[in-house]
């Protein structure tokens, strides 16, 4: 019988991705062992080290995975607004961040993952890439804020990054709530119900 086609190095990564995120949903992400992972694949475990030289090198592909594709979703959301005649930025920074409570109630392992790479004491590679997009995200909310503020539509006494900031702690504090329990599903809901109160607008 003639051997399967090899798959690409890169489909390789990809699918040792997705095996993590979905190992993750379901158990302790510092429980999961490469071995774990590999026979999730249905590849073997050298197999996988050839395309990962360390299991921190897994784990920081799979933030990079996540991270790159909600920022792909956000430039998405923000060329649909621009072509349908433009939003005010409050209406742009709500749609954003309802992108990324649906985005982690796809993906609930990639929540429990970066949530236990924080805790660790000591830097990791995962971590690093969490903590730069959650700057670039700050550092876009804060601008479109600012614009709003500019615009006069937003009623709020903290200058934009101080809003930025209140804004991600609160829809963290949000998901760490459903991840405790176990109310993921609603998340989305959760965070639309709260966005009125985050952010007020002018004459409401």
């Amino acid at each position: 019988m003639p051997r399967a086609a090899a798959l690409p190095a890169a489909e390789r990564r990809s699918l040792a991705v997705q095996a993590l995120l979905e190992l993750a949903a379901e158990t302790a992400p510092d429980q999961i062992s490469t071995a774990a992972i590999a026979l999730r694949m249905g590849t073997s475990h050298a197999a996988l080290f050839r395309h990962f030289r360390s299991r921190d090198a897994l784990w920081a592909e799979s933030v990079r995975w996540a991270t790159g594709q909600l920022e792909q979703r956000f430039t998405a959301l923000a060329t649909d607004l621009a072509t349908a005649g433009g939003a005010d930025p409050l209406q742009e920074v709500e749609q954003l961040l309802l992108l990324h409570a649906e985005f982690v109630r796809q993906y609930p392992g990639l929540l429990r993952m970066v949530f236990a790479e924080l805790q660790r004491p000591q830097a990791s590679p995962a971590q690093e890439e969490a903590k730069a997009f959650m700057a670039r995200f700050r550092q876009r909310l804060s601008l479109l804020l600012a614009m709003a503020g500019e615009q006069g539509c937003l009623r709020s006494p903290l200058a934009p990054p101080a809003l930025a900031n209140v804004l991600l702690a609160c829809c963290e504090g949000l998901m760490l709530q459903a991840l405790v329990h176990g109310t993921l599903t609603e998340l989305s809901a959760r965070t639309r119900e709260a966005l009125p109160l985050l952010l007020p607008r002018m004459g409401s």
